[in-house]
């Protein structure tokens, strides 16, 4: 790709203005017969100063060169920069104006002078009338009409015409959001829906460009949930071009739709909020749809005949899902369990006592994977004994391991709701709230077995036991929670450790067996945590569990009359995970 200089760009331009200007020569002199006649010898080099005063004024297409120097004709070479024109000179300083409306207003004015010297009959240049004027500019643009027609590449391509005024006067707006919503509320430890306080901005009109973009973050509903929010728009027009402008753009997630002319002058604009994907199934908890950020552009060419345009303008719309989400989860515990199990095994775990309960402004969704996950707990909590038990037997003398368990993981309930609110402020921002009431963990672990060394025995017994609660309030907007109540401190984590005895048996042999002491890292613990934590998915928070078993050691000390102490550490317990559980 050629890649050309500031510098290289502006000699192309000055070399086109050299080629264009034999063309604009003669079509300037057939426009303005009087002055090419007046100046005779001296008419090349007044089109060429005038020419080169536009590129000056960064006029840079021929068209519009041609315009600047039929002012020219009318008020001299550079009139902008001597006496009795210092509106040219302000309109040419004003850095407001692009060259383009600075040309226009330049035009506009010099015909208001004309008409106001004619009234006055005041003497101007050649005694050109406001008629004659707009003879000349007329004739002008018929001539720029066939050079462009003749320089066309496709001959159906028409001529751009000569600038009009076409811009905004003002805009008014209203965001108009779908009443009533409502949120969920905990009440005497129930749920219910009540009534959030509206949100209704005033209308606001601008008049005058941004200096920064506007924003507006709105609550609105989904395609066919509801009512949506509406953008009350109406638009008030200083001038037009033509049936096509001022032109109203709005985008959104959906498409766009666009309105021309007077269909501008009042709208009514519905803003639909994204529509979760159904094939994603249930999001986790606190995940929200992420807003449709929607645009509405009121556009105009940009021209008036006086003063800086409006030309533009862009408002921004976050439209958020009003939806408010609620998780109700109800656990129950666990019967106290044995093994070796005598007979055939019985149910030890029931669903009776568990529920898990989702729904969305108040209509239930189907969430069956939450409620089989919370169903599955104590299953995973009974195998995990299973492999607590193998571990232990493998370690103990014959058949002798025994153990007698009560163990049961998150007995107790929750609900928590979640969703987009308005802040005081009008903005926008996730709430959460809830109210989590688990015992995190009811324990009593109780081993039992029989130790061998040689012929010696020992009665060995190990138990951990203890209650951990988990309770908390969650109350949380965006990023923001006071101290103990935010997401990030929704978990809760234990150990107990274990107790080890040793009682020697009187089994014949002189020897007896006891134990001695150990670092309390090799005592071992029964360790989890819960709580909650990111989904794998990224789309929320899901419910999470883990106990496991630290490795639990014995020093046996063996103490024989006639040998002497002995010593041997032995592992009663590996380390074992028993539950590694989610939900959500």
């Amino acid at each position: 790709m050629l890649h050309l200089t500031p510098t290289q760009l502006d000699h192309i331009e000055r070399l086109q203005l050299r080629r264009d200007t034999a063309s604009l020569m003669q079509l300037l002199s057939q426009a303005w017969p009087d002055v090419a006649e007046q100046l005779q010898a001296r008419w090349p080099a007044f089109v060429d100063v005038a020419l080169e005063r536009a590129h000056q004024l960064g006029l840079k297409d021929m068209a519009d060169q041609a315009r600047y120097a039929c002012l020219c004709c009318l008020w001299g070479a550079s009139f902008e920069t001597k006496p009795r024109f210092e509106w040219a000179a302000a309109l040419c300083a004003d850095a407001a104006l692009s060259p383009t409306v600075r040309l226009h207003q330049l035009s506009h004015r010099s015909r208001e002078e004309l008409v106001r010297r004619a009234a006055k009959a005041e003497p101007t240049q050649q005694a050109l009338t406001p008629g004659g004027f707009d003879k000349a500019i007329a004739a002008v643009e018929a001539g720029l009409a066939a050079i462009t027609r003749g320089r066309a590449i496709y001959l159906d391509q028409p001529p751009t015409p000569r600038p009009k005024a076409c811009d905004l006067g003002a805009i008014s707006f209203a965001v108009a959001e779908p009443r009533p919503l409502q949120a969920y509320q905990g009440q005497d430890g129930a749920w219910r829906r009540a009534d959030l306080p509206p949100w209704a901005p005033p209308p606001e009109t601008l008049a005058a460009a941004l200096e920064e973009p506007r924003v507006l973050p709105v609550l609105s509903r989904a395609v066919g949930t509801g009512a949506s929010a509406r953008l009350q728009l109406a638009v008030d027009t200083l001038a037009a071009c033509s049936a096509h402008h001022p032109e109203v753009l709005h985008v959104s997630a959906a498409g766009r739709l666009a309105w021309r002319g007077a269909d501008t002058a009042k709208l009514s604009l519905t803003l639909h909020a994204p529509p979760p994907d159904p094939k994603l199934g249930p999001a986790g908890i606190a995940h929200v749809e992420p807003p449709d950020l929607q645009t509405v552009s009121i556009t105009s060419c940009g021209i008036r005949d006086t003063g800086a345009p409006l030309g533009q303008l862009q408002l921004g719309l976050q439209v958020h899902a009003a939806t408010q989400r609620l998780v109700e989860v109800r656990h129950g515990a666990m019967p106290a369990q044995a093994w070796p199990a005598e007979g055939e095994p019985a149910a030890h775990t029931s669903t009776a006592a568990t529920a898990c309960h989702l729904e969305a402004d108040g209509q239930a969704q189907p969430a069956p994977a939450w409620l089989k996950a919370w169903q599955g707990l104590q299953p995973l909590a009974r195998t995990g004994l299973d492999k607590l038990f193998a571990a232990w037997s493998r370690e103990m003398a014959g058949s002798s391991g025994r153990l007698e368990a009560e163990l049961s993981p998150l007995v107790g309930q929750a609900g928590i709701t979640w969703g987009w609110q308005h802040g005081s402020e009008g903005d926008v921002a996730l709430r959460l709230q809830g109210a989590i009431d688990f015992t995190a963990l009811v324990l009593d672990l109780r081993l039992a077995g029989e130790l061998a060394w040689g012929a010696s025995r020992a009665r060995v017994s190990l138990r951990a036991h203890g209650r951990s609660e988990w309770r908390m309030a969650l109350d949380q907007r965006g990023a923001t929670a006071a101290e103990g109540q935010g997401l990030a401190q929704a978990r809760c984590s234990w150990r107990h450790p274990f107790a080890l005895t040793v009682e020697a048996m009187a089994t014949g042999d002189p020897a007896l067996l006891s134990a001695g002491p150990l670092p309390e890292a090799l005592r071992g613990a029964v360790i989890g945590e819960c709580g909650l934590r990111p989904r794998p998915d990224g789309r929320g928070m899901q419910w999470f569990y883990r106990l496991a078993i630290e490795p639990v050691h014995v020093l046996l000390l063996r103490q024989d009359p006639i040998g002497g102490t002995q010593r041997q550490r032995r592992e009663l317990l590996p380390a074992l995970v028993l539950i590694d559980w989610s939900a959500g």
